[in-house]
């Protein structure tokens, strides 16, 4: 059996941190988003073909040596049904689809037993996503797409077993409304067939939509992580709970890391640093001195040397974080976190803090609000409060008029 892993979308809902890579390239507990999902299948399939075309290239480097892997460019059309429709001439036989952007802990033994199946899971906002109704045999009976008022609480989660012959239903559909041929499309037929199963997913199921989705994917998948210390650790350090601290890593004199916590290959810590519980620090990262981080994650080559707390929070890659850069992460009323997704204001997490593209540079005493997102390679200067989104490659700065007198 075979599988095909859907990785040609932008995600824009995630936007600033894929500006600059695809949204399955995201890290999550220390590698990107797919290869969790690779990690999970590679040992049960025979073949792994990754659809790629927002930002190809990274995907293809990261995996290029990967023995099961064939790379398929989406062409023209848009479309989840398109993307699978590429990979018709490679499919010998059944094989399974995954969206390349979820997080889950189901082994999937269950839904290759069958011939036609779409794995489920339960949720408590089920208007937002494909709403699934079963019959008492399991098989799905409809399928409705955002409903105001559900049917069930029970959604598509993004993975399916097909027999291939789903692709003659894909090669004779319509584009929809917006252009693109949809994979839900040819599963209603299969639906009007009665030969679509529904299979509830065992455990933990994110489809990382969102930022404070993927701090959450990071913080369940670090509950599974067991110490292991290879890096170089200096006098005094104090290490609780578990933590991962990669060969090449250094953790200097007198800071704390309370686990679970990773510290990637390259990454620098203190001295009297403070890394505290569901923190990621990827490659070649620093950490300084009297810098706090908590439950956020750090992505390659950012600096963070000194005086700073991130709490709750995503950095890009390539930042540089300057002294007591310092981010809010919760409302004085307690209340959910506004967000601004895609031009609409929306309710997140009670805590949560900046998400930052790449190449992002802070003067000092930088303050963030909650739940502000900043685009890449901006410049922010010193002694800024930043209450509101900045675009991309923007030049925030302060004007204050300064008075000098003479006082003799």
């Amino acid at each position: 059996m075979d599988a095909v892993i859907l990785c040609a979308g932008k995600g824009t809902r995630l936007m600033p941190l894929t500006e600059n890579r695809p949204k399955p390239m995201i890290p999550i507990a220390g590698k990107p988003i797919l290869e969790h999902i690779i990690n999970k299948i590679e040992g049960f399939v025979d073949n792994i073909y990754l659809i790629v075309k927002y930002k190809k290239e990274i995907i293809i480097n990261h995996f290029k040596n990967h023995p099961k892997i064939t790379f398929i460019e989406q062409k023209e059309i848009d479309g989840t049904g398109y993307a699978v429709l590429m990979a018709k001439e490679y499919i010998k036989d059944d094989f399974l689809v995954i969206n390349g952007d979820i997080v889950f802990d189901d082994d999937l033994k269950n839904i290759v037993d069958y011939k036609n199946a779409m794995a489920l899971t339960e949720v408590s906002n089920p208007e937002n996503f494909g709403v699934v109704v079963l019959d008492d045999e399991n098989n799905i009976i409809e399928l409705q797409e955002k409903p105001k008022n559900p049917k069930s609480n029970l959604i598509n989660a993004g993975i399916y077993k097909f027999e291939k012959n789903i692709f003659d239903i894909l090669e004779n559909l319509k584009p929809s409304k917006r252009g693109e041929v949809e994979l839900t499309d040819a599963i209603s037929e299969l639906i009007q067939n009665g030969n679509m199963k529904g299979i509830k997913l065992n455990g933990y199921w994110n489809d990382t939509g969102r930022p404070w989705d993927l701090l959450d994917a990071n913080k369940h998948l670090l509950k599974n992580i067991k110490t292991d210390i290879k890096g170089k650790i200096g006098k005094n350090v104090v290490i609780d709970g578990n933590v991962i601290i990669e060969e090449s890593a250094e953790v200097k004199h007198n800071s704390v890391i309370e686990g679970p916590a990773i510290i990637k290959s390259g990454a620098i810590v203190g001295p009297l640093a403070y890394i505290r519980p569901n923190t990621v620090l990827m490659e070649n990262t620093g950490v300084g001195n009297s810098s706090e981080i908590k439950g956020s994650i750090i992505m390659k080559n950012t600096k963070i040397p000194h005086l700073s707390y991130i709490g709750d929070s995503i950095i890009g890659e390539n930042c540089n974080i300057a002294c007591n850069t310092i981010t809010a992460n919760l409302r004085f009323d307690d209340k959910p976190v506004k967000v601004n997704i895609k031009g609409k204001i929306v309710k997140s997490v009670r805590k949560l803090g900046v998400i930052m593209g790449d190449n992002v540079k802070t003067g000092v005493q930088v303050s963030f609000m909650p739940g502000v997102k900043i685009g890449s390679s901006c410049w922010l200067g010193a002694n800024c409060l930043i209450d509101k989104d900045v675009e991309s490659n923007s030049f925030v700065y302060k004007k204050e008029e300064k008075i000098i007198i003479d006082k003799r």
